[in-house]
């Protein structure tokens, strides 16, 4: 039975639009805003142990190709990096691709979404807006409502992450755990009212 279970499941995945409608209602729409301050929310990062370091993660690489990109097209004053690790593996990309370090902010403390809107409210607090979240597609569902909880007004831009090989029936079993695992989240994040 489990097995006959498993196998459905996986053709569903494999050979239905299911994970593209399960991406679909989470992610929002760009507003269009470019201007005022972006804020960059970090992902993922690798920890070595010889030599002891971070190196930036798969959904962070993303998240910061894209706001470099819209850094470069935009008129944004500030950008403001959050993620705990994030001074050492994303900052070094921002420089390396022209954002200017006196435009640069960094909070480096959050370890959570929840975490992200709190450790930046008070800098936000110093800065005119508008503020621009930019984050990966599906994170953006969490994420917008986070900020919203801490009572901070966001635009929305996500970054097209997932989409990124979700056509392709193969790579389909690995992206609907990740989704699997988002609304997880989603609910975590309702049961103790961060969203």
């Amino acid at each position: 039975m489990v097995l006959m279970l498993s196998g459905g499941l996986l053709l569903l995945v494999l050979f239905t639009p299911l994970v593209q409608w399960m991406s679909r209602s989470l992610s929002t729409a760009w507003t269009g805003q470019e201007q005022g301050v972006l804020i960059l929310l970090s992902g993922a990062s690798v920890t070595y142990a010889d030599p002891p370091g971070l190196v930036i993660g798969q959904n962070t690489y993303w998240r910061t190709v894209h706001a470099i990109a819209v850094w470069r097209h935009g008129h944004f004053r500030n950008l403001l990096l959050s993620g705990e690790g994030s001074e050492e593996t994303v900052k070094p990309l921002l420089l390396a691709n022209g954002i200017p370090e006196s435009a640069i902010l960094v909070e480096n403390k959050a370890s959570n979404t929840h975490e992200n809107a709190v450790f930046a409210k008070p800098i936000l607090a110093r800065l005119s807006g508008p503020y621009v979240l930019l984050t990966s597609d599906y994170h953006m569902y969490r994420a917008a409502r986070c900020f919203a909880r801490e009572q901070i007004p966001v635009e929305t831009l996500p970054a097209p992450d997932f989409s990124k090989g979700a056509d392709r029936p193969l790579l389909r079993w690995d992206k609907f755990w990740l989704l699997a695992g988002e609304f997880a989240s989603i609910g975590y994040y309702r049961y103790h009212g961060w969203i």
